[in-house]
């Protein structure tokens, strides 16, 4: 790509290179398979699509979730916004800054935005009450000096319009300082004038990110400077705190003479672990939502580790497991995840019944065949009538089955934990155990459960005629609310909790009640209760024991770098790889790192230098980059008959060509050493000293073998 510039003009600083459209990659192209042999052409881009469906599926129904979680925080948020300036404590001797400070470690980043909405745009069509408020948001980054935390209140609202049309722009001869909050005064005395606002309903919301991290010497200044503005700016600060309600942190931090200047409303959170537990109950283990893949205990252990360890995030929690949907997409077979994925079953023969789909068609028929679905007497002859038809069938039979499985088992687990909370209720505290809600998740796929559902069924059997009457009454509400399909596979059970819910008002006693109904809860959590596993072809529909990509969501960078410098051919593509030497696949990065870690804690540039040239002069003599004189191409060449003064002139020619090239390469070197040295100095490898001009020193003294 040729560039229109001059690129030894000294005086430019900058150089600009457009884009070139021959550059781009198709975004159409398919990449490529992680396992080629069992695979076809069109497998990877056409199971990305059906992961992206799988996914958006998932996340529609934990976002909705999640906005569950925010709706009473939201309300209580807004409600004490529209009321910080009319309901106020009479008698006060001055007017006190209205501060709502929101709790949590695992707010997700949609929450304030659902604020912003509800404060700016959303309308009350009960009562006709239009929340017209103003909200802007402050950053920590935006807060380093009193100056920039006021910069970035005062133009977070003067940069909109006062009467909702275009921005006005503002003379800065004639305007005030930026960070001036009379600057504000006089636009929302202007807001007030355009909406006839006389009652100054209209608030104006500052919501603070990431609160703990600002400097407190700032926000005090800030504080005391937006308090005296009280009476003419109806100034309203929403806090995000991760820190815990107790011991507060603006009541640690902040002295009592700025705390008297604030009236601080709490509005708290659900608890993280809460709140994790009911996304992952409400998400895999609800008896009318089903996911397309049902994630593994591998996976939601990771998931409740990285959340508790790390980050209590619901972003976090999110980001986790899309990874896990993109992981177990990898797999060739995962196309078959949905119903017909490749169309009609005409459209999926032609897929399929060609030469470069034989690895596919082959591994799936080999699965099938090792699967329960071929009865083992037919397993030699099998082979010899199958078709495209008849193994999809077979897949959409396991499928089928598959799904009817895992549902069962997520209402035989919801049944556990209802009884676990009746028998809690009724005083049984050892009910509650040591596991938490995801770790009976992961003994329940795993079909580990028989110990915590076996303790259960020995406490109902025990149970009084009052605790067993809401007992029996609770199982036959939840057995009326599950679907149709389930009650037609749960006939026994069901039959079952209708002869003991009938038997309460014969008066029969409690024992002869509650011995037979905990013997037959028993014998149905160990009919239901089993792992995925034992379904065929269980790891198209469901994660399984498969471990998480860790290094994705928690990666080590500097075992990374360390990697690539010493390494780079393991990140580079074959087609990449230009000589037979070892140093001639080396970017010039990665020859001077190999001085560095061969080095002491103080390197000599000039002899860093040296070495890098002696690399780079050897791999010019191997690659045949050294000019060829004449004849050295072993063609014989008559010789020359030139006499004295011409050949004179062309020996001298000849040597002024050669102390040019000499003389560039020699400049080139220099430049890729300054470029190389300049790259480790940005990573962080070495440190300059004032102490020898010409060394710098090491930061680096140890790497991986």
């Amino acid at each position: 790509m040729a560039v229109d510039t001059d690129l030894e003009d000294v005086t430019q600083t900058t150089v600009y290179i457009p884009f070139n459209d021959s550059d781009q990659v198709d975004s159409d192209a398919a990449p490529p398979s992680l396992f080629p042999e069992r695979d076809f052409p069109q497998g990877c881009q056409l199971r990305f699509q059906i992961c992206r469906a799988a996914w958006g599926k998932c996340l529609k129904r934990m976002q909705e979730l999640i906005h569950s979680l925010h709706a009473p925080v939201v309300e209580s948020v807004v409600e004490q916004v529209k009321k910080s300036y009319t309901d106020e404590l009479p008698g006060l001797p001055y007017p006190e800054l209205p501060v709502v400070s929101v709790t949590s470690s695992s707010t997700s980043s949609s929450l304030f935005d659902e604020i912003s909405f509800r404060l700016e745009e959303s309308t009350d069509e009960l009562f006709e009450d239009a929340n017209d408020h103003f909200v802007t948001h402050v950053f920590p980054s935006d807060c380093t000096t009193i100056t920039g935390a006021m910069k970035a209140i005062v133009s977070g609202f003067v940069s909109r319009s006062p009467t909702g049309g275009q921005d006005v722009k503002r003379k800065p001869s004639t305007s005030l300082a930026a960070y001036d909050i009379a600057l504000l005064e006089a636009w929302y005395r202007a807001v007030c004038d355009a909406r006839d606002d006389r009652h100054n309903r209209s608030r104006l919301v500052v919501i603070m990110h990431d609160f703990e991290q600002l400097e407190p010497q700032v926000v005090q200044d800030m504080f005391e400077i937006c308090s005296s503005y009280i009476l003419r700016l109806p100034l309203v600060f929403i806090l995000a705190l991760a820190s815990p309600p107790s011991p507060s942190y603006i009541h640690a931090t902040y002295p009592h003479s700025m705390l008297a200047l604030l009236r601080v409303r709490d509005c708290p959170f659900p608890l993280a672990e809460e709140s994790l537990h009911d996304i992952l109950l409400e998400t895999f283990f609800d008896p009318i939502f089903e996911p397309d893949v049902m994630m593994g205990p591998t996976t939601i252990d990771f998931a409740v580790e990285f959340f508790t360890r790390h980050s209590s995030s619901l972003d976090g929690l999110l980001s986790i497991l899309q990874l896990a949907h993109m992981k177990h997409f990898e797999e060739p077979l995962s196309v078959l995840v949905p119903a017909e994925p490749l169309g009609r079953p005409k459209d999926a023969a032609k897929v399929l019944l060609t030469p470069d789909a034989f690895p596919f068609l082959d591994a799936l028929f080999a699965r099938v065949h090792e699967s329960t679905l071929i009865a083992p007497v037919e397993h030699a002859t099998s082979w010899r009538i199958a078709t495209v038809d008849s193994i999809l069938s077979l897949v959409e039979t396991a499928r089928n089955g598959f799904r009817m499985h895992a549902k069962l088992l997520r209402i035989a687990f919801r049944l556990v934990l209802l009884v676990r909370q009746l028998m809690l209720a009724h005083g049984y505290k050892n009910a509650q155990g040591d596991q938490t809600v995801p770790d009976l998740m992961c003994l329940a796929l795993r079909g580990r459960l028989g110990s915590v559902y076996g303790y259960l069924c020995s406490i109902v059997r025990k149970l009084s005629a009052a605790q067993l009457e809401d007992f029996v009454r609770a199982l036959h509400d939840f057995f009326g609310d599950v679907p149709d399909d389930v009650r037609a596979e749960e006939d026994e059970v069901i039959s079952r909790v209708e002869t003991a819910y009938t038997m309460l008002g014969r008066d029969a006693s409690a024992q002869d009640i509650s011995g037979p109904l905990g013997n037959w809860l028993s014998e149905y959590f160990k009919l239901r209760i089993v792992a995925l596993e034992d379904a065929p072809l269980w790891d198209i529909w469901y994660t399984g024991s498969t471990p998480f990509p860790s290094e994705l969501i928690n990666p080590s960078p500097r075992a990374s770098v360390l990697a690539g410098l010493i390494h780079p051919r393991d990140y580079a593509s074959p087609g990449q790889r230009v000589g037979d030497d070892e140093d001639d696949e080396l970017p010039d990065i990665s020859i001077l790192f190999k001085g560095y870690l061969e080095s002491a804690k103080m390197i000599n540039v000039y002899d860093w230098f040296e070495s890098f040239v002696v690399v780079l002069e050897a791999r010019k003599r191997r690659l045949g980059k050294n000019r060829v004189p004449d004849g050295a191409n072993g063609n014989s060449r008559t010789p020359s008959r030139k006499k004295g003064k011409q050949k004179e002139v062309d020996d001298e020619v000849v040597n002024e060509d050669a102390e040019e090239d000499e003389e560039e390469w020699h400049m080139e070197l220099q430049a890729r050493f300054i470029r190389a040295l300049q790259e480790l100095d940005y990573l962080g490898f070495i440190k300059h000293t004032g102490r020898k001009a010409d060394h710098v020193m090491r930061t680096v003294f140890d790497s991986p073998e």
